[in-house]
């Protein structure tokens, strides 16, 4: 069996319409759902929601996850700094978690998908709440496998786990966590490694495929799979040698013609995983 390369239609916009025929168009076939129509998937309407999925289906293309905002969030009195949390707010009340991880449940059931993204709470200096203990995700992961479904924790810099060993942690102590790996973002802070991924290769299901080149100013300009700093020579052979068969899903964050970086990205990708991807 080979993996499979996942896209994200709102890299091409909101219309989820055109993201889908560009994946038809590379003979990719299988979608990641973040936004549409302007919004959140967690905030759009089921008739929305439905729409999403019937385009999907006319094309003949699964929901291979759906990246949800869960954890990536503080409390109101807290300060986040600058996050790009996808038209979903980063400042919810404690009290009102709960309804969005069951919401989280019901649109993945709506797309079809059994893969959902989490992260592990926003690091905001003295305010910064716990991940690994918190009650919420014992509830969630319980909820999660009624639904049949795999919630997977992204390393995300701006949360609370992000380097391998919390990362291992937070995996060994929650048996029904998967990981969600951004190999990015492993390498922005630097644990780009091979031992690093090996480490973190028993605990993968997902995988997310970004590339960038540091700027001057210590932003990132990003740009296709393969054309930048992030040395997937060295990591996806590792990652595959363990996790032979997985979905890698393409975020470009390429502002100037994404079309373009999605494709050369995902003709990188098909070359530089040993056996290929469908």
């Amino acid at each position: 069996m080979q993996g499979i390369i996942a896209l994200n239609p709102d890299e091409l916009g909101q219309d989820p319409a055109v993201g889908m025929d560009l994946a038809l168009a590379l003979g990719v076939g299988h979608l990641e759902i973040r936004t549409a129509y302007g919004s959140n998937a967690l905030v759009l309407d089921d008739a929305q929601l439905r729409r999403v999925r019937r385009l999907a289906d006319e094309r003949g293309l699964g929901v291979a996850a759906l990246a949800s905002p869960l954890w990536k969030w503080c409390r109101p009195e807290a300060t986040p700094g600058k996050v790009d949390s996808f038209g979903f707010p980063t400042q919810i009340p404690a009290e009102n978690r709960e309804c969005w991880v069951d919401r989280a449940l019901a649109v993945a059931g709506i797309l079809g998908t059994d893969r959902v993204r989490v992260f592990s709470q926003l690091s905001v200096g003295e305010q910064t709440e716990t991940f690994l203990g918190d009650p919420l995700l014992t509830y969630a992961l319980k909820a999660a496998e009624r639904a049949g479904v795999r919630l997977l924790l992204e390393n995300e810099p701006v949360c609370t786990v992000v380097e391998p060993a919390s990362l291992l942690d937070v995996l060994r102590e929650h048996t029904g966590l998967g990981l969600w790996l951004d190999l990015g973002n492993l390498y922005e802070v630097g644990h780009g490694t091979a031992a690093a991924v090996e480490a973190l290769a028993p605990y993968v299901e997902y995988v997310h495929i970004k590339d960038y080149v540091p700027r001057d100013d210590g932003m990132k300009h990003f740009v296709a799979a393969g054309a930048g700093d992030v040395p997937y020579a060295d990591l996806l052979p590792v990652l595959h040698r363990v996790r032979p068969v997985l979905p890698y899903a393409l975020e470009t964050h390429v502002r100037e013609n994404p079309g373009d970086a999605l494709t050369r990205g995902a003709a990188f990708l098909r070359g530089a995983v040993p056996g290929g991807l469908a």
